[in-house]
């Protein structure tokens, strides 16, 4: 298998059984949720099609890692066979990888009972066409202390 073949298969296989798309997509924008939708039925209908698809059900219904390397295998053979798909693919990931949200999380879901003290802490983002930082998120403490908190995209 080209190396190749074998990121896309990764790849896919990340976004295809992915929480986010589970969740329908709620925490994708419209644009990065639409290109998910087409790499999805893009292998649904390949693997349809070749007569595979129960590996893709099974999958999806039990993502345990043998069957999710069953569903990358398979993959990675309709891939080599059709250099038309493989270049579909491998053209959506790209679209996928140029709409990269990047999300930063500190301090989430943090409780204590007595003091919280932070200081000097950043985030960046520098890629990505969509960024999303949040600093203090369900953060609970008798006293809080901040000091120099910033962000930047």
């Amino acid at each position: 298998m080209e190396p190749i073949t074998l990121t896309a298969t990764t790849m896919i296989a990340t976004v295809f059984f992915s929480e986010a798309v589970k969740e329908g997509g709620k925490s994708l924008g419209t644009a990065v949720s639409k290109m998910v939708s087409q790499l999805i039925t893009a292998v649904r209908n390949k693997f349809k099609a070749a007569g595979t698809e129960g590996l893709l059900t099974r999958a999806e219904k039990q993502p345990t890692e043998a069957n999710i390397n069953l569903v990358k295998a398979e993959l990675a053979v309709q891939m080599e066979e059709d250099a038309g798909f493989a270049a579909e693919l491998n053209d959506l990931l790209a679209q996928l990888q140029a709409t990269e949200v990047v999300r930063q999380v500190i301090l989430k879901g943090i409780e204590v009972s007595g003091n919280l003290e932070a200081e000097d802490v950043t985030q960046k983002a520098s890629r990505g066409s969509s960024v999303e930082q949040e600093m203090l998120r369900d953060v609970k403490a008798q006293n809080i202390r901040l000091g120099n908190l910033s962000q930047e995209s």
